[in-house]
């Protein structure tokens, strides 16, 4: 079972191609017997009959791996993030209710930032002159989670990261706190 697992794409494009080859071979035979019976007094309704409705049963089963391959290698490809295709697939799944169960929008959403990259973005849009240095202290506060202490005193940037520096520094001299 492990190999099956292991050669699913293989498996799938074999049977596509093969069930793809039947089909139409299987057209081609079904058009030679109909003229076959057409010239030669024989059961037209019959051949046609049997023939299509075999040639129509290897469409639907190739119908199937196709899908199936589309889908696997769809879920084995790198899918790139964006949020924007994210939104759009979203609101269309929101339009077409069936769609919502391919979950296609939770494909393309991007991951949510660590609060690394969000310090970090925080950082560049102060230098960059986005944000002042109040809104820059207040963001920086609200990320590290101090904006939730009621009863804390506003506080500069440095004053921050100097104790977030003191938190990840092993026990040396302490300087005394500011007033």
């Amino acid at each position: 079972m492990n190999w099956v697992k292991n050669n699913r794409l293989l498996l799938l494009f074999a049977a596509v191609v093969l069930t793809t080859l039947g089909a139409v071979g299987m057209g081609v035979v079904g058009v030679v017997a109909t003229l076959g019976a057409l010239l030669g007094g024989g059961a037209v309704v019959q051949t046609f009959g049997t023939f299509l409705l075999g040639t129509l049963l290897l469409m639907g089963v190739d119908i199937v791996f196709s899908v199936a391959l589309v889908r696997e290698l769809a879920r084995q490809a790198s899918v790139p993030k964006s949020q924007r295709v994210a939104a759009g697939l979203a609101s269309l799944e929101s339009a077409l209710p069936p769609l919502a169960s391919l979950g296609l929008s939770d494909v393309f959403e991007p991951p949510e930032p660590t609060v690394e990259e969000r310090h970090e973005e925080l950082t560049r849009r102060y230098v960059e002159g986005d944000l002042s240095e109040a809104e820059y202290e207040r963001e920086l506060q609200a990320l590290l989670g101090e904006s939730e202490e009621p009863a804390a005193e506003p506080r500069d940037a440095s004053e921050i990261e100097i104790e977030s520096a003191r938190a990840s520094a092993p026990d040396t001299e302490r300087e005394p706190a500011r007033e």
